[in-house]
């Protein structure tokens, strides 16, 4: 991965862009752009690239994921701007929610790049965290580097999923089908996440995604908890589920969980 760039050297930020492998050309080339954009208005601050572009783990699938740094002052009439601002940086296929005073905008280019473009009051800044390349600093607003606090709900994750596969069974019961499995989908999601927490993985609320980019280990037996729509495998499934949850700690609720599932209608 090439060297983090000074945050007081926007020629250094080029360096960086130019030095990310061949295979990120048209990213790369977009950066560029971008950067040379909110360079030119001087109501924006500060730009970084965050994901796996800036953690040196990009494909050429990767999407850009940046954020511009507004003056507060003037932050309603820059918001204004931002379509415009994504259009320097390439021919939109499509914007979305280009809507009045968005603070985040979504491009699809018509190269096949992909541009997450959010945006924050200089206000708000408290430096630069891991996983982040500061592209352009003018104000030392991203100098110093700090620990971000944990998501709010990570103590409500294993919680959330035993109500998930509650639901599961409840829906098996009634014969929905959709709804048992979508319920099944989003307590294997807090099971991800809860297990990236617990093995100490960065932004564990991007659950399976953290894990693999930051080389972690998946739970064992993750796949005896995928199903198809057909109702005794969808309760097997979260059966299993509910086995990998139990390695994390058992509550009475869980315990009621388990023998709802065991028990068939």
């Amino acid at each position: 991965m090439p060297e983090i760039p000074s945050v007081s050297q926007p020629s250094h930020a080029r360096d960086w862009v130019n030095r990310l492998p061949r295979a990120l050309a048209p990213q790369a080339a977009a950066l560029l752009r971008l950067l040379k954009a909110v360079e030119a208005d001087p109501r924006m601050r500060a730009l970084h690239v965050r994901g796996s572009v800036a953690r040196g783990v990009a494909d050429q699938f990767s999407d850009l994921d940046t954020r511009v740094w507004i003056r507060d002052d003037e932050y309603d009439a820059a918001l204004a701007d931002l379509p415009s601002l994504a259009r320097a940086v390439g021919t939109p296929l499509d914007i979305l929610f280009e809507t009045p005073g968005s603070p985040y905008l979504f491009v699809q280019f018509v190269d096949g790049v992909q541009l997450e473009l959010s945006t924050r009051r200089t206000s708000e800044a408290k430096g630069w965290i891991d996983g982040e390349v500061v592209l352009l600093d003018r104000d030392g607003l991203l100098r110093n580097h700090y620990e971000p606090a944990a998501a709010w709900d990570v103590g409500l994750w294993l919680g959330w999923a035993w109500m998930h596969l509650f639901d599961v069974d409840k829906y098996l019961r009634r014969g929905s089908l959709w709804e048992a499995l979508i319920k099944l989908e989003e307590a294997r999601t807090l099971l991800l996440r809860h297990h990236a927490a617990e093995t100490g993985v960065t932004d564990p609320e991007f659950g399976l995604t953290s894990i693999l980019d930051f080389g972690g280990t998946l739970p064992d037996r993750l796949e005896e908890t995928v199903a198809g729509l057909e109702a005794a495998d969808l309760r097997r499934a979260a059966y299993a589920c509910g086995d990998v949850l139990s390695t994390y700690g058992q509550r009475p609720f869980a315990d009621f969980v388990m023998s709802c599932l065991a028990t068939r209608n």
